[in-house]
């Protein structure tokens, strides 16, 4: 490591990253209501009695696979939540622990 690299630091802004993390958690809350919505079933004929054996089925493919879109992008923002405040509190701890280092070294 070089003498430079050595003279680096590491700022977080606490509030700013708390943001970040209800963000995440406001976007996945709300991939799930979307989710739960787009997926309703279509009767037969929604589209018309000449289209129902053409578009019902389309349709109702191309809901399905908006919701396990919609389900995905609400696990990644779930766990992008989860992860982002472990790394908020896991850098909090080290900054807490390392004040107390260094006011034993100062003592």
């Amino acid at each position: 490591m070089s003498g430079e690299a050595a003279n680096q630091h590491i700022e977080m802004d606490g509030g700013v990253v708390s943001r970040q993390v209800s963000a995440l958690a406001d976007a996945a809350a709300t991939f799930g209501r979307l989710g739960a919505a787009v997926d309703r079933p279509l009767s037969g004929d929604a589209f018309g009695l000449i289209s129902q054996g053409l578009l019902v089925p389309t349709v109702t493919a191309l809901a399905g696979r908006s919701r396990e879109l919609l389900d995905t992008a609400q696990t990644l923002a779930d766990r992008m939540s989860t992860a982002t405040d472990a790394a908020l509190r896991a850098f909090d701890t080290l900054e807490t622990n390392a004040v107390e280092v260094f006011r034993k070294d100062a003592s």
